[in-house]
């Protein structure tokens, strides 16, 4: 389903009030098929972005699904660093395996933060994408994630508190109004033209 060209997820005809997005952890590659359309390259443009003009060489990706920022990176002929992303959804940790299943420096782990994995490289980048938000306390989650990997540079992702393209009968949870705590030294708004398209992307 889209709404004026506009990718959405389908959402149920008979939808009642007060659902929070995002709803689970657990999810099908489907129901988030709008952030693999052109409409929402610009998100994970922005972080390999910054991913190679700081020159990040070991990279940590935490709700990283089948890690779209990897199939950017190599399109920017960016091939000469370490990663490791996971996420709570096996589906798209699959999809990601075989897709780089020739690539030994490229590994994915079907996981969660609670249950970090030790890594064989310096990890020098983290990036969270909309993970934080399921945490409370999401500021002591990143703190002990960038602990964990003694690392000091991170990339964060998260849906803005206000957005242009979304249903007013859902509840956003976000945690953009909340991140006072955070040291960013430089930040981004961008306005995919996607459901809920607009995210904070902040440097650390």
């Amino acid at each position: 389903m889209s709404t004026d060209n506009i990718p959405w997820p389908d959402l149920p005809n008979d939808l009642g009030d007060g659902i929070i997005v995002p709803l689970r952890k657990v999810y099908d590659m489907n129901d988030m098929w709008y952030l693999d359309t052109d409409q929402a390259k610009p998100i994970f443009e922005k972080q390999s972005d910054i991913i190679i003009q700081n020159n990040y060489k070991g990279i940590v990706d935490i709700g990283c699904r089948h890690g779209p920022v990897n199939t950017i990176l190599e399109k920017k002929k960016y091939n000469d660093y370490d990663y490791y992303g996971f996420d709570t959804s096996p589906e798209p940790i699959e999809i990601a395996k075989q897709q780089w299943r020739n690539n030994i420096r490229i590994n994915y782990e079907v996981n969660d933060w609670a249950k970090l994995t030790e890594v064989n490289f310096n990890v020098d980048c983290i990036i969270f994408s909309g993970v934080l938000l399921y945490e409370t306390d999401h500021y002591k989650m990143f703190k002990d994630t960038m602990s964990f990997y003694n690392c000091e540079h991170a990339i964060i992702q998260e849906p803005y508190h206000t957005q242009k393209h979304y249903d007013t009968r859902l509840v956003l949870k976000t945690i953009t109004e909340d991140m006072s705590q955070y040291n960013f030294k430089e930040e981004f708004i961008i306005d995919a033209d996607i459901f809920c398209g607009r995210r904070l992307i902040a440097h650390i």
